[in-house]
């Protein structure tokens, strides 16, 4: 699989997402596993602004840590 190529289409996506929604920019809620950071690394790959939350569930704090510094 062409790795770079799935970024650009998901990232070519949510541009068009924004742009025929009228948006500005995203916000992502994060939680410190992998799924959130995919996702929120995606839109702040678009150059648009993104708002990056950390939202805890009850979850090691390990997890919740790297929440933070992402």
């Amino acid at each position: 699989m062409e790795y770079s190529k799935v970024e650009t289409h998901i990232t070519n996506w949510l541009l068009n997402y924004l742009d025929s929604s009228d948006l500005n920019g995203y916000v992502v809620g994060v939680s410190g596993g992998i799924d959130s950071a995919v996702t929120s690394t995606l839109c702040a790959k678009t150059k648009k602004q993104t708002l990056v939350i950390n939202m805890p569930i009850l979850q090691n704090t390990q997890q919740f840590d790297r929440s933070n510094e992402h």
